[in-house]
């Protein structure tokens, strides 16, 4: 019986070294567990503007693609569905090394002769994309990826142009260069009708 139960300690023991020895050994796995990230930024050149944001937007969107392909003979290959959720924060403004304006010292006015049309300046976007769905025969690969959040960004865009952030800009740059002009002594005048009235 001594035996035995000096057999069963044994084993016992053995069992209880081994999983102590497991757990060591894992916890000094993972603190020698080393992670390197590298990333290199690199400039490409500076250019010098002189733009202006007189309006921003913020937009959400939703966008839903399926896509169904068909194998040879009628089988099909499945449908690969993704949900992507934009969030973008557009802003609209003035490219004004596009203006052309020129000032008479004489009379002091300041002359618009040409004023663009706003343009959207940036688009800042996050996405997010949920409910990914693929067929075994059928699934994303990186540049599917690529084109739908290009072509979200592109939606985003549109919605930008169609809205009335063009409007606010024109509003704004009116009521810009007015203050300009008078915090100067200038009068300004326009060599075309105002897109809007003076403010």
């Amino acid at each position: 019986m001594e035996l035995i139960e000096l057999l069963f300690i044994g084993l016992l023991g053995t069992g209880a070294g081994f999983g102590v020895a497991t757990l060591f050994g894992k916890l000094s796995t993972s603190r020698q567990k080393e992670i390197r990230t590298e990333s290199t930024v690199l400039l490409e050149r500076i250019e010098k503007v002189f733009k202006v944001v007189l309006a921003e937007g913020h937009f959400s969107e939703i966008h839903d693609h399926t896509d169904r392909k068909d194998l040879f003979m009628g089988l099909k290959a499945g449908s690969k569905k993704a949900l992507i959720v934009t969030k973008a924060k557009v802003m609209v403004g003035y490219d004004f090394q596009k203006v052309h304006m020129r000032w008479e010292e004489g009379s002091r006015r300041m002359i618009i002769d040409e004023m663009p049309e706003p343009e959207i300046l940036s688009i800042d976007s996050d996405y997010n994309i949920y409910d990914i769905d693929q067929g075994l025969f059928n699934r994303f690969n990186k540049d599917e990826y690529t084109k739908l959040l290009s072509d979200a960004k592109q939606v985003i865009h549109n919605k930008a142009v169609a809205s009335e952030l063009p409007q606010v800009a024109r509003r704004q740059v009116q009521i810009l260069l007015t203050q300009l002009a008078e915090t100067s002594g200038w009068k300004i005048e326009y060599t075309f009708p105002p897109v809007i009235e003076n403010p």
